[in-house]
């Protein structure tokens, strides 16, 4: 506990850098996010960086969304009746097969 409470208040930015990115891949623990929380606090150039790496997240999902290939109901209609009923088909196959 008094480990935890000692790593909390003496993140560092290099050590705040690390966690930043990899916190883009997987969750941090409770720790790790109050260390850079509390860090964020007092550091003015980590809570910049945060910000921008928010802020290239924030484009790249728009970038993506607005590159995503249409679907069907995009096309302004449902699929037809013999394509739905062999996706049915298939995902039944596909639950029994997995039984």
């Amino acid at each position: 506990m008094l480990s935890k409470l000692r790593y909390i208040l003496t993140l560092r930015c290099e050590e705040a850098d690390r966690l930043r990115s990899r916190q883009a891949l997987e969750p941090l623990s409770l720790a790790e996010r109050l260390a850079m929380a509390m860090h964020q606090l007092v550091c003015k150039s980590c809570r910049i960086a945060a910000r921008q790496i928010r802020m290239l997240d924030q484009a790249i999902s728009r970038l993506r969304d607005d590159a995503a290939p249409p679907t069907a109901t995009d096309a302004g209609g449902a699929l037809p009746g013999d394509a739905r009923q062999r996706l049915r088909q298939a995902l039944r196959d596909a639950e029994n097969s997995q039984e």
